[in-house]
């Protein structure tokens, strides 16, 4: 990652209907913002010198759990990595985890939510 992002996009890309609804959702936003949004490899934050350089290049982190093992906000906690905004979706949305694909009522959902999640912290960036 060598440019500075406003918005670096955290998830668990998990296997389920609200995990393949976030990774669908973030790429989507990726893709509306292209110059203050970028994905970021969640397990990369184990390797110290790529936690330094999401640390350097990205103003502002959002972290996204698909279900509520949460297995990102563990992982983060656990190497130290802050965060601006987390949401854990299955108690955000009150839905329960399927082990399947989602439908597209889903999908819709929780691309709403991230989206004016990653649009308050973009306003706050400037």
């Amino acid at each position: 990652m060598a440019d500075t992002y406003n918005v670096l996009i955290f998830t668990c890309y998990g296997g389920c209907a609200t995990g393949v609804a976030v990774s669908k959702a973030c790429i989507r936003i990726w893709e509306e913002n292209p110059d203050n949004v970028k994905i970021g490899c969640l397990p990369a934050v184990i390797v110290p010198w790529k936690f330094k350089e999401i640390v350097k290049n990205s103003k502002m982190r959002i972290l996204i759990d698909a279900c509520a093992i949460k297995c990102g906000k563990k992982l983060f906690e656990r190497e130290g990595m802050s965060v601006d905004r987390y949401i854990e979706l299955t108690s955000f949305l009150g839905v329960r985890k399927k082990k399947k694909l989602p439908v597209r009522d889903l999908e819709e959902r929780i691309y709403s939510v991230i989206q004016k999640e990653v649009q308050a912290l973009l306003s706050r960036a400037g």
